[in-house]
């Protein structure tokens, strides 16, 4: 079985999803976050060598780790909206540990998921904006100056939530998504696709989306980079691409 996890309104995961199934990808489910935090009954055991789970989702379906041979993680956060309680802290904590048991369903089938979660993320380490850009910087990429602020953003521990490329006059915005070794959307910045590849290899991300600001005179600088991008950026050859590379994945742990 294969999975694409994602929220309901994510479109790019939905057209992914379609896509897959239409090239063979078979059995694939899609699950959205809300079902795997709402579970009716739910088994999780953590042994020396290893973690599996077993979940009855609402709609009467049941997932298991050990049936699991690939997945598309595009989980950003755990939705926790049913859990009010009298007071804040209390919603807090049943919050903090609703994301805790999320990330441990997703760690036992990790080996298997494009977008591995981290402890910094659901679906890959989340890094500030100063950290992506020193990141850029390291893998060989143009990067500008970042401006830091003491106050964070409400939703900046959700990874799929970023603000768009800014563009300064006489710019353009493009992104490219790397996949593994390959590269989509990088034939108008061909000079830097090897320091594409090298972020995504210093990020440890399998699938990375990178946005750059073009420039009039033909230059092309770092704007921003994240775990969950528009994969129909790839169009039919990215899907190509993801199709071989859940096919590919190493065999499900038991």
């Amino acid at each position: 079985m294969w999975l694409v996890l994602c929220d309901p309104e994510d479109q790019a995961a939905l057209w992914a999803y379609s896509g897959l199934r239409s090239r063979g990808l078979a059995p694939i489910e899609l699950v959205a976050p809300r079902t795997l935090t709402r579970s009716a009954r739910s088994a999780h055991r953590v042994d020396d060598d290893r973690a599996t789970f077993e979940i009855g989702l609402p709609d009467g379906r049941t997932l298991a780790s050990g049936d699991i041979d690939g997945v598309l993680n595009r989980l950003s956060y755990a939705p926790v909206d049913h859990l009010l309680f009298a007071s804040p802290a209390d919603t807090s904590y049943a919050m903090e540990e609703m994301s805790a048991l999320l990330l441990s369903w997703l760690s036992c089938i990790a080996p298997l998921a494009v977008n591995r979660p981290s402890p910094r993320g659901l679906s890959g380490a989340w890094r500030s904006p100063a950290e992506w850009t020193v990141l850029a910087a390291g893998a060989g990429l143009p990067v500008s100056s970042v401006s830091l602020s003491s106050t964070p953003r409400a939703d900046a521990h959700v990874e799929g939530l970023r603000e768009p490329p800014h563009e300064p006059e006489g710019t353009s915005a493009h992104t490219v998504v790397v996949l593994g070794e390959q590269v989509f959307g990088g034939e108008r910045v061909r000079d830097l696709v090897p320091a594409c590849r090298r972020l995504a290899r210093l990020a440890d991300a399998d699938l990375l989306g990178i946005d750059l600001e073009l420039r009039d005179r033909g230059e092309a600088r770092f704007a921003g980079a994240t775990l969950l991008p528009d994969l129909r950026v790839g169009g039919d050859t990215l899907l190509e691409s993801l199709h071989e590379h859940l096919t590919r994945l190493p065999a499900r742990p038991r």
